[in-house]
C-alpha cells in the first residue's frame, strides 16, 4: 500500500494509530474483552502474539493513552484505559465482533432443533483453521443415509437469511457414518476442535480403528482442478468488468434449476446462494480461492455460460493467470 500523501492528526483521527497494526488490533481486542487487567504473558497468549513482541506495541498504545499499566515490576499488568474517550466505543466494537460467532452458533442450533429429521451429530469445523481471506465456515452433520439429502435441502433453504444477516457463508457437508469414517482418515483436522451444535461429538461416532492419526490424502485430479480454477478466474475477470453478469448468471441458474434432477438442483441452489448473497468483490475472490467449498463448487461451475466458446478454448490453452486474464480482456 502506498504511503499517505500527508499525515493526519492524531487528535482528529486517533484510530489510525490505535488500530494501525494487526498487533495493535489484537491487543486492543483482548483488553476490550477482558474483565480484569492481564499480565504480559496472559495478554500475549490470548492475543496469539509473541511475549517479547507485544512490548513495543503496548508502549505505543500507552503513549496514545488507550492502555495503561497497573502494578509494578513482575506484577505489572495491562488494561484498557477506561477514561479514554474511545474506550467505550472500542469495547462495543469488539464485543459486537465476538457476538457474531455466538449469534451464528445460536441460530444454527435452532435450525437443528427445528429440523424435520434427526441428526446424529452437527458441528462447525475449527474456525481458527480457516485460511485468511476466506469468509466462510464449514458446517458438518452426520445423519442416516435416508435423511441426509432431506436435511441438506432443509439447511440450504434456511441458511441464506442467516448468511445475509451475519455477512458470512456456511459451507454445508452432509455425511453418513461411513462417510465420516472416510473424512476422518483423509482430513482428520476437520474433527479437531469442533464447535458442537447438536448430537454427540463426531469422534464419538467413529470406530476405534479410525480414531488414530490421520493419513494424508493422495493428490488426485490436479490438472482437472487447475483447469476449473482457470475457468473460474476468467469468469471473475468478466464479472469485475461487468457486475451485471452476476444477475444474468442467477437468471440462467434459476431456469436450469426448474428442470434439473434433485441432486443437480441442490448444487444449483448452493450456487444461487453464493451469487445472491456475496458482494461482487467477495464473489470474485471466492471463484479462485483455495477453500474446500470453492474447490468443490468449481467442479460444476454453472456460470461457465458467461464465457463464449472462443474464450473457453483460449482459457483452457492458458498456463498462467496472466494468460487467462488476457484471454478474456482482448477487444
Amino acid at each position: 500500500m502506498r504511503s499517505p500523501k500527508r499525515e493526519q492528526s492524531r487528535f482528529l483521527q486517533p484510530l489510525n494509530d490505535i488500530l494501525g497494526t494487526q498487533a495493535n488490533v489484537r491487543l486492543i481486542r483482548t483488553l476490550s474483552l477482558a474483565s480484569t487487567p492481564l499480565t504480559a504473558g496472559e495478554l500475549a497468549r490470548r492475543a496469539d502474539l509473541g511475549r517479547t513482541s507485544i512490548f513495543p506495541a503496548l508502549r505505543e498504545l500507552e503513549s496514545i493513552g488507550i492502555v495503561e499499566f497497573v502494578g509494578a515490576g513482575a506484577q505489572r499488568q495491562t488494561q484498557l484505559r477506561e477514561r479514554h474517550p474511545l474506550a467505550t466505543g472500542l469495547k462495543d466494537l469488539f464485543r459486537a465482533e465476538a457476538n457474531r460467532f455466538d449469534e451464528l452458533t445460536t441460530a444454527l442450533r435452532k435450525l437443528f432443533v427445528e429440523s424435520p429429521v434427526r441428526v446424529l451429530s452437527a458441528w462447525i469445523e475449527d474456525v481458527n483453521a480457516v485460511p485468511r481471506g476466506t469468509d466462510s465456515v464449514s458446517l458438518y452433520f452426520v445423519a442416516m443415509p435416508e435423511d441426509k439429502e432431506r436435511l441438506s435441502d432443509y439447511l440450504n433453504e434456511h441458511l441464506p437469511v442467516l448468511e445475509r444477516a451475519l455477512d458470512l457463508h456456511v459451507d454445508v457437508t452432509g455425511l453418513t457414518r461411513s462417510e465420516l469414517e472416510t473424512l476422518s482418515r483423509i482430513r482428520g483436522q476437520a474433527l479437531d476442535n469442533p464447535t458442537l451444535l447438536e448430537g454427540v461429538p463426531p469422534v464419538g461416532l467413529l470406530s476405534s480403528s479410525t480414531t488414530g492419526a490421520a493419513k494424508p490424502a493422495p493428490v488426485s485430479h490436479a490438472e482437472h482442478d487447475a483447469r476449473a480454477r482457470r475457468l473460474a478466474l476468467a469468469i471473475a475477470v468478466k464479472i469485475k468488468r461487468d457486475p451485471g453478469l452476476i444477475r444474468l448468471a442467477e437468471h440462467r441458474l434459476e431456469r436450469r434449476s426448474q428442470r434439473a434432477s434433485p441432486r443437480e438442483r441442490r448444487e444449483l441452489t448452493e450456487w444461487l446462494r453464493v451469487l445472491s448473497t456475496m458482494s461482487p468483490a467477495r464473489l470474485r475472490a471466492f471463484f479462485i480461492e483455495d477453500s474446500e467449498r470453492a474447490t468443490r463448487l468449481r467442479q460444476s461451475l454453472p456460470a461457465l455460460s458467461l464465457l463464449s466458446a472462443a474464450e473457453r478454448q483460449a482459457v483452457l490453452r492458458s498456463r498462467t493467470d496472466a494468460e487467462v486474464i488476457a484471454a478474456v480482456t482482448r477487444q
